[in-house]
């Protein structure tokens, strides 16, 4: 058999028939099934197509039942390298403590404005750099903005956090990339409980925006949460 590339982990699932046309089939071992591929020789591209790809099967089939996601490129050399990851102790851990759980990923970012307000509150720094507008007036002012910024993002972050703790079951923040990003957060959550978690955020919204602006995805699988890295059997 050629060698095999793994999407994720699965139980009590079905491939359907787009996918199953696309070359995508399950080993089942167990309790527990693989969700791959067979692939030919060479490496495994991270191209912007493969991505996608990889990303639509694993969504695709969380849709229906829970699937554990494989980091993209993952390649098992064969049919028995299969068996043995669904033979570990660990797989069966995830798939029990993940039975019922998506993620939502939410993203804060805040309007360009939130400077401009920041800095009305620092009138004795404002106040300066009017008088003899130059580098060191602009440098001070420009970093008292940046710290009133921050204290911002904690406190919003904070705001967030506490309004989702009954309904979220686990969360994983990442630092933000960007001046104006407020947080990134991965959240675990109930299948059963999303609907709840995006209306305890749209409630929010409506009270941090402008400028404060949220952007939701999900449910997905718990690609935060479920790390599927397998050196010991590939």
């Amino acid at each position: 058999m050629s060698r095999l590339y793994l999407y994720g982990v699965t139980r009590g699932l079905r491939v359907p028939p787009r996918l199953e046309r696309e070359g995508v089939s399950l080993i089942a071992r167990g309790g527990a099934a693989a969700v791959v591929s067979e692939l030919g020789d060479g490496p495994v591209e991270a191209t912007r197509r493969n991505l996608l790809a990889h990303a639509d099967v694993v969504e695709t089939l969380h849709e229906e039942a829970l699937v554990l996601p494989a980091r993209f490129g993952t390649v098992l050399e064969s049919r028995s390298a299969v068996e043995e990851l669904l033979a570990l102790p660990e797989i069966a851990e995830l798939l029990e403590r993940h039975a019922g759980s998506s993620e939502l990923t939410l993203k804060g970012t805040y309007d360009e404005a939130v400077l401009g307000e920041l800095a009305a509150g620092l009138g004795p720094l404002r106040d300066a750099y009017r008088r003899a507008p130059g580098l060191d007036t602009g440098v001070a002012l420009g970093e008292a903005v940046l710290e009133e910024l921050a204290e911002r993002r904690a406190a919003d972050t904070a705001r967030v956090l506490d309004a989702l703790a009954p309904l979220v079951l686990d969360v994983r923040a990442s630092e933000p990339s960007g001046q104006l990003d407020a947080f990134r957060l991965a959240l675990l959550v109930a299948r059963s409980g999303v609907e709840a978690a995006s209306a305890a955020l749209d409630a929010l919204a409506s009270e941090l925006s402008p400028p404060l602006r949220f952007e939701l995805v999900g449910p997905l699988p718990p690609y935060s949460f479920a790390d599927l890295a397998v050196p010991a059997v590939a």
